[in-house]
């Protein structure tokens, strides 16, 4: 009896049985002189979705916000929920500060859900990689008017339905991540942006409560780090960064920081959850955007079962991880030899 409740508690802990509704998202940005270990929220500024709604009366919050500096201006894209449509847009912000943001309109819209508008440039072309599990592809858009008129240029991933696919692009490394319902991270890699995608050969990330990408790649002489959602608590609660090391088509995975997103208790439009991040380095500073969401009010709502399912995969994602890197590290030592 005694263990039993033991065992609840413990698990109750880690991922709480009983959870806080969430309310509207809105999106934060703010540069730093060097990578964030810790990111100054009270000093940043804030594009709440009150700002919006101002403008757009039908707003129900802005969210996954991913930018782009092309000369002397920033181009915010983010994803734009409207009341009383299940399918949000993708909207457009613009500042040649980084502080001050304006709004110019939606630039994509589908007849079906979009969110996570990862834009890149790539080869001189403008890309967006959106979040397209709707239409059951992973779809690629392409522009010849940046910033608007994207249209879908090739079907990257055919009959896979991903949350939040996050693409890296180098000479020696093409990889895509997403997610799957059940929790769980799967690889992809293709020779070049136009090639084959198909599942690496070691396709399965991680799975449990960290187990979707939550923003995009960001690459240093150590590797790369990926943005990962935490939802111990509740899904958008926080986001925490794992670094991501490659040598001979195998890789370690290794959590680096976490929880670098997560409530801001004395920030009204952040007090219940963070969960996305881009950072860029841009003229020898570093810039960053996220989001967040507020509490929609003081309703708690009981559920067992998902934090019970959560529980098991994070257990299993432990030995699987654990054992997974140590095959990886032993690959790469004999190869190297």
């Amino acid at each position: 009896m005694i263990l039993g409740v033991i065992i609840v508690v413990i698990l109750n802990h880690r991922v709480p049985f009983f959870k806080h509704t969430g309310g509207p998202w809105s999106i934060g940005f703010g540069f730093s002189k060097e990578y964030p270990k810790e990111i100054s929220f009270h000093q940043n500024k804030i594009y709440s979705f009150e700002e919006l709604k101002s403008q757009i009366d039908s707003t129900q919050f802005i969210a996954d916000p991913f930018f782009i500096k092309e000369k002397d201006t920033f181009y915010l894209f983010f994803e734009h929920k409207k009341i009383n449509n299940f399918k949000a847009v993708i909207g457009l912000l613009t500042s040649v500060d980084g502080h001050h943001y304006q709004y110019r309109g939606t630039v994509l819209k589908e007849n079906f859900h979009l969110s996570y508008p990862q834009v890149f440039k790539h080869k001189k072309n403008y890309y967006m990689l959106p979040e397209s599990q709707g239409a059951n592809h992973v779809l690629l858009y392409k522009t010849e008017k940046f910033p608007f008129d994207w249209k879908i240029c090739d079907t990257l991933i055919t009959n896979t339905r991903l949350k939040d696919p996050t693409i890296y692009l180098s000479d020696t490394l093409n990889i895509i991540v997403g997610s799957d319902k059940n929790f769980k991270m799967h690889m992809y890699q293709a020779n070049n942006l136009h090639g084959n995608w198909r599942l690496h050969d070691r396709p399965l990330v991680m799975e449990g409560t960290e187990s979707r990408p939550g923003g995009r790649f960001f690459a240093d002489n150590k590797g790369l780090v990926l943005p990962v959602q935490n939802a111990h608590k509740t899904y958008g609660s926080g986001l925490s960064l794992y670094r991501l090391q490659f040598r001979n088509n195998f890789y370690t995975i290794k959590k680096e920081k976490h929880l670098l997103l997560k409530s801001q208790e004395n920030i009204k439009e952040f007090n219940a959850g963070m969960h996305h991040l881009d950072i860029q380095k841009i003229d020898h500073l570093y810039y960053c955007v996220y989001d967040g969401n507020q509490k929609k009010n003081n309703e708690i709502v009981f559920n067992y079962k998902l934090p019970l399912l959560l529980n098991y995969l994070d257990c299993k994602n432990w030995f699987r991880q654990n054992s997974s890197n140590r095959y990886s590290k032993k690959q790469q030592t004999l190869s190297s030899e």
